[in-house]
């Protein structure tokens, strides 16, 4: 009997030395998992965006009538563009603006137009603006809310033609802008870099 005894102390023994060994595995495993999420979620990866130096126009802007507030408020240059040359633009006055005006501005890449038009109030501006920009035949590359201060006031769209031309569109209160240049990335730069 002390034979039998032994064999089942060895089983009882072989018995929790597997247990203790399956404790420990389970454990290594659980352990292991949490370093490795804790690894996975380390640091967040830094980015780091260097913009070089905002282009400027090789050309001087031409002196223009700034003889309205409207006209004042419009910028001598963006980006590397500098105004080149000014006129009415009879259809925005046409379309019910107070007053409109197209500048051409001459950069290094060529020529961006801005009409601008000044309506009575944001809601003409609205609704006058896609008649006076339709553009035939042009998708949406981008459209969106014009933000000011935190709060809306306005809409944009970037349009593409087929054979690659951009145009961007923007109302910003009462003032719309349709602007026709090269591309839409050239446009949506314009857009973007444009004060009003």
């Amino acid at each position: 009997m002390a034979a039998i005894g032994k064999l089942a102390l060895n089983r009882r023994t072989v018995g929790i030395g597997v247990l203790v060994i399956a404790v420990v595995a389970v454990i290594t495993v659980f352990v292991a998992m949490l370093l490795s999420d804790r690894a996975d979620a380390g640091d967040p990866s830094v980015t780091i965006t260097t913009t070089g130096p905002v282009p400027t126009p090789e050309a001087e802007p031409i002196a223009r009538d700034t003889g309205t507030a409207l006209l004042a408020a419009l910028p001598d240059t963006v980006l590397g563009y500098a105004v080149s040359a000014q006129v009415a633009d009879e259809a925005m006055v046409t379309a019910g603006a107070v007053e409109g005006w197209q500048l051409t501005y001459t950069g290094a890449d060529g020529d961006v137009t801005v009409r601008v038009g000044q309506w009575g109030s944001a809601e003409e501006a609205a609704a006058a603006l896609p008649d006076v920009a339709v553009l035939d035949g042009a998708d949406v590359v981008e459209d969106g809310q014009v933000d000011v201060a935190g709060a809306a006031a306005g809409t944009f769209q970037i349009l593409q033609t087929p054979d690659g031309a951009g145009r961007a569109v923007w109302t910003n209160g009462t003032v719309g802008f349709v602007v026709d240049g090269p591309d839409a990335d050239s446009v949506r730069a314009v857009y973007l870099a444009y004060p009003l």
